[in-house]
């Protein structure tokens, strides 16, 4: 009787549901949220892990490829330098293809036996401008101390040295205290800007010649200055894989 009075009260409520339909159906829609649920975490994670990895990619790369000066374009004899150095009347000059702040940059051409470039002449500048890569800036040997006044690494005399400063410059904003060579496809020769010495630039070394001097060979100073830039591109990978 109770089964038949069950019966009978679906076939008089039509909109009557089953109840084991109603939680089969609640948890097919759970299961699909779930589902995209899951996918949406697995496409993120798989984001980050691929930003992660091209950052980490990107600073290996700089541990295994960017120790090595650029190759210069121009043709003309290095003379009694080195591999990888060019000369210029008694100098040497390296561009070196390494990112550093101002201060890293200085130290790397100090471990060399060098010292950031100091430009003395138009002659130079024309020179140094042929021979690097027209729309790269790189850092130069001049700096402006605390009671603002600009000085050579050298210690040449900064006002007795000619001064190729672009258009509005230096322009002093901020923390713009250290000079590099602007890079441009407009005009013929680079010119000097000032800039904040915390920026990532390029830089040139140079190096005069010795009364007698066959070739400026890289010493342990030299494998000191690789060791410094590879402990602290290490340390910025470190700081990646940390993240």
């Amino acid at each position: 009787m109770q089964s038949n009075k069950l019966s009978d009260d679906v076939e008089g409520n039509p909109d009557r549901v089953d109840p084991f339909y109603q939680q089969g159906k609640v948890a097919c829609i759970m299961f699909t949220v779930l589902l995209l649920l899951s996918f949406l975490v697995i496409g993120i994670v798989t984001g980050l892990n691929f930003k992660k990895n091209s950052q980490e990619d990107q600073t290996r790369g700089l541990l295994s490829d960017d120790i090595t000066p650029i190759p210069f374009q121009y043709k003309g004899d290095r003379g009694p330098c080195s591999d990888g150095w060019v000369l210029y009347r008694n100098t040497c000059y390296l561009i070196m293809n390494v990112y550093g702040t101002w201060e890293l940059s200085k130290s790397l051409c100090n471990d060399f036996g060098a010292h950031l470039m100091v430009v003395n002449n138009e002659e130079e500048l024309e020179f140094i401008s042929r021979v690097v890569q027209k729309r790269t800036d790189y850092w130069i040997g001049l700096k402006r101390d605390k009671i603002g006044q600009w000085s050579w690494v050298n210690g040449d005399n900064y006002h007795s040295n000619p001064q190729f400063w672009d258009e509005n410059q230096p322009a002093y904003w901020g923390m713009e205290s250290c000079a590099h060579l602007k890079g441009s496809d407009t005009v013929h020769r680079k010119l000097m800007h000032d800039a904040d010495c915390h920026r990532q630039l390029y830089h040139i070394c140079e190096r005069k010649l010795e009364k007698g001097m066959r070739s400026v060979r890289v010493t342990a100073n030299a494998v000191r200055a690789v060791r410094k830039l590879l402990v602290s591109l290490e340390a910025e990978l470190q700081t990646l894989e940390g993240r």
